[in-house]
């Protein structure tokens, strides 16, 4: 399974218990000049993973051990005029969610919000390095 899977699977259970979103399978791509999370609010969209590999050492039988970076992007866009009142659960939960590796040598998750006319967005960026 790819780390993109188990992110979607893993935010699913986190979003279980809220009602008012949902969790898309589909890639947000765009659809009428906007993204998908744009036009479906209230689901989460999770984007394909960006791979950044680097060489870290040379091992003395000529091998080589790199690290890898994955870089996951989730979108959620709400109404800015009627904002539900779990939505500070649901970031926490959306961010709890990013917590499916355990071989990763360092996990990071972090969210941007936009707020463009009456629509808030919320960027969510999972980074994920092994060896």
């Amino acid at each position: 399974m790819s780390k993109r899977t188990d992110l979607i699977s893993s935010i699913t259970t986190n979003l279980s218990g809220h009602s008012n979103f949902t969790v898309s399978s589909e890639l947000p791509f765009e659809s009428g000049g906007n993204p998908l999370y744009l036009n479906n609010m209230n689901t989460v969209y999770v984007n394909e993973q960006q791979l950044d590999v680097e060489e870290l050492y040379n091992t003395l039988d000529q091998g080589v051990v790199n690290i890898t970076t994955t870089t996951i992007n989730a979108y959620l866009a709400t109404d800015a005029k009627e904002q539900f009142s779990d939505i500070d659960t649901v970031v926490a939960n959306l961010l709890t969610a990013g917590d499916i590796l355990t071989n990763a040598i360092d996990a990071t998750k972090s969210y941007d919000i936009d707020v463009t006319d009456d629509v808030i967005t919320y960027t969510f960026e999972y980074n994920y390095t092994t060896i």
